[in-house]
C-alpha cells in the first residue's frame, strides 16, 4: 500500500471518530477527546512538516498537559516519510516516549463477499439512546468519560451502521460501521463475555459489511492490534488482508 492509499485510510479513521477538538500544527493532526481512547486523544503525522521534531513533541506535551490530560500520545504510521519518521522517532526516544497498542489496517474488497449473518443482527443508521448506552458499556466506557464519548459519537458526519444483537431483551453483541467515500469501516466490535464463542463477533461484522455494501460501498475496513490473535483470525476468515502498521508512542504527563 503507497503513501496516497495509507494517508486516506489515516483520514477515513480521523472523519470516523471526530474529537471533541483539533489543532492542525505543521502537517500533525493533534486530537482531543476528553481521554475517551487513543485515536481520539494523539497527535498524528499526516502531512509534509517543518518544524523539528523534539521542538513540536514538547509544543503538543504541553497542549495535552494544558488540557488536563495524564498522557501525551502520538500515533506513528507506516505511511509517513521515512525521514520524518526516523526524525520523529528520535525525538520521542529523547524524550522518553514508550511504545503501545500497536496494531494494523486490514482492509477487504466487498464485490464478491456474500457472507451473510447466522444470528439475526440488527442494524440501525442512526444510534438510539438504548444503543449507545449498551455500546458505551459493552465497550467498557468510564463513567468520567461517557459525555465525551457520546458527544463525539453524535458527532460523525457520516452514514452509520449501529449494529447489535440481542437476547432476552439484552444486548449481547455490538458494533459501529461508518460510511465515507465508498469504504465502511468497522469499529469497536463487541461480544458479552459469557456469549463468546458463539460467531456472533463474526455476525456483527458481517451484517455492518452487508449493509456497507448495499450503501454502494466497495472496501471495508478496520484496526487490529498486533497482538490480538483471536480477532486477526476471524478477519481473515471474513476475507480480510493485512496492509500497514501503526503504532502509539506515550508518555506520563503526571510524572
Amino acid at each position: 500500500m503507497d503513501h496516497s492509499e495509507i494517508l486516506l485510510y489515516e483520514e477515513l479513521q480521523t472523519n470516523a471518530f471526530p474529537a471533541l477538538q483539533t489543532v492542525m500544527y505543521d502537517g500533525w493532526s493533534v486530537r482531543f477527546g476528553g481521554g475517551f481512547t487513543y485515536r481520539v486523544n494523539c497527535a498524528n503525522p499526516m502531512y509534509p512538516e517543518a518544524l523539528p521534531g523534539a521542538e513540536k513533541v514538547r509544543y503538543v506535551e504541553q497542549l495535552y498537559r494544558d488540557s488536563g490530560l495524564s498522557k501525551s500520545i502520538v500515533k506513528l504510521h507506516d505511511g509517513m516519510d521515512p525521514a520524518q519518521l526516523a526524525v520523529c522517532a528520535q525525538a520521542l526516544d529523547e524524550l522518553g516516549y514508550g511504545t503501545e497498542r500497536s496494531g494494523n489496517i486490514f482492509v477487504c474488497p466487498l464485490e464478491s463477499f456474500t457472507r451473510i449473518p447466522n444470528t439475526e443482527t440488527i442494524i440501525d443508521s442512526a444510534m438510539t439512546g438504548p444503543w449507545l448506552d449498551g455500546f458505551l458499556t459493552m465497550n467498557g466506557t468510564a463513567d468520567a468519560q461517557r459525555d465525551a464519548a457520546v458527544k463525539m459519537l453524535q458527532n460523525i458526519a457520516y452514514p452509520i451502521a449501529a449494529a447489535s444483537i440481542e437476547e432476552n431483551g439484552r444486548m449481547i453483541a455490538c458494533g459501529l460501521g461508518v460510511l465515507e467515500r465508498g469504504y465502511v469501516g468497522l469499529y469497536d466490535i463487541y461480544v458479552d463475555a459469557s456469549c463468546r464463542r458463539r460467531g456472533l463477533g463474526g455476525d456483527i461484522c458481517t451484517a455492518i459489511m452487508q449493509y456497507g455494501k448495499s450503501m454502494g460501498c466497495h472496501t471495508a475496513y478496520l484496526q487490529c492490534l498486533t497482538d490480538n490473535l483471536g480477532a486477526r483470525a476471524l478477519y481473515d476468515l471474513l476475507g480480510y488482508h493485512e496492509t500497514y502498521h501503526y503504532w502509539f508512542r506515550t508518555k506520563s504527563l503526571t510524572e
